[in-house]
């Protein structure tokens, strides 16, 4: 995960220990927070790798007209 990212996830992480009463955060160990850490990366990874495969959906489908394209301006040359 990059390092903005593991940012992100800190400063969620710090919000979130901030909202809670001091028995609460006392109750919840390192490992505990750890956890937490890495179920928010996991969660902040797959949803840009879900993002990454839809753009690269479109890139494709992209691809595709092009590729029509230039075959269609060749045929319409050639005719000429």
């Amino acid at each position: 995960m990059s390092v903005r990212y593991e940012r992100h996830v800190q400063s969620v992480l710090k919000a979130f220990q901030d909202l809670l009463e001091p028995e609460a955060k006392a109750a919840l160990s390192e490992e505990h927070m750890d956890q937490l850490s890495m179920l928010m990366e996991s969660a902040i990874s797959t949803a840009v790798l879900e993002q990454l495969e839809a753009v690269a959906d479109e890139v494709n489908d992209l691809s595709v007209i092009i590729r029509r394209r230039a075959e269609n301006f060749e045929a319409t040359r050639k005719a000429s």
